[in-house]
C-alpha cells in the first residue's frame, strides 16, 4: 500500500531516499528527540538513511505505515502507525519545531486514525506520550483518545525510561470523553 493521503495543508506520503538530510535535520533537535521515544540524541550519521529504509520494508509487510508531512514540497515531521497485534495499530508522530504550535499534529493524528480504522480495519489505535509533554497529550485528547493509564517506556534520546500517558481510539466510538488525569 504504496498511497498518499491529504489534510487540509499536508500531504502524507511515503518517505523517499531522498528525504534523509530533511529528516537528519529535523531529528537532530534535542527539543523534538526527547519528546519521542525512538530518536536518540545527538542523532548519527546514516541513521536517516537506515530509518526511511526501514519504513519502506514496513510497510512492505503491513507491519507499518510510515508518512512523511510535507508541506509546500518540504517535509516537516512524521507520522506513523505499526501493527502490535491483530487489527490493532500503535500510532506516532513527532513534527519538526520550525512547524510547532500551528496544529499540524492534530491534523495528521486525525488523518491517520480515519485511515486506520478505513483502510487498515483496525479495532483500536494506541498512542501515548511523555508526562512532560502535555502538548501531545491534548492533541491526543482531541483526536478522541481516551487515557487508559501510565507506564515507563524508555526515551533514547534521554537515555532513561520515562513516565509515559497511554490512550487508545477504538473504531466503535465516535468520540472519546476527555481524558484525565
Amino acid at each position: 500500500m504504496d498511497r498518499e493521503l491529504e489534510t487540509e495543508r499536508l500531504l502524507l506520503r511515503p518517505f523517499r531516499r531522498s528525504d534523509a538530510g530533511a529528516v537528519r535535520a529535523l531529528c537532530g533537535s534535542w527539543k523534538v528527540a526527547r519528546m519521542t521515544a525512538r530518536i536518540p540524541h545527538p542523532y548519527p550519521d546514516g541513521l536517516a538513511e537506515s530509518w526511511i529504509t526501514s519504513t519502506i520494508r514496513a510497510r512492505e509487510h503491513g507491519e507499518g505505515y510510515v508518512f512523511c508531512l510535507e508541506q509546500d514540497g518540504e517535509p516537516i515531521g512524521a507520522v506513523g502507525l505499526e501493527r502490535t497485534a491483530e487489527g490493532i495499530y500503535e500510532l506516532g508522530y513527532w513534527v519538526g519545531e520550525p512547524w510547532w504550535g500551528r496544529g499540524f499534529a492534530t491534523e495528521v493524528v486525525r488523518r491517520l486514525v480515519r485511515f486506520a480504522f478505513d483502510d487498515l480495519s483496525a479495532s483500536q489505535v494506541t498512542a501515548g506520550h511523555f508526562l512532560d509533554n502535555p502538548a501531545s497529550g491534548r492533541v491526543l485528547e482531541n483526536c478522541g483518545f481516551a487515557y487508559t493509564g501510565e507506564d515507563e517506556l524508555w526515551c533514547a534520546a534521554r537515555g532513561r525510561r520515562v513516565t509515559c500517558r497511554r490512550l487508545v481510539r477504538a473504531r466503535n466510538q465516535a468520540q472519546a470523553p476527555r481524558a484525565t488525569p
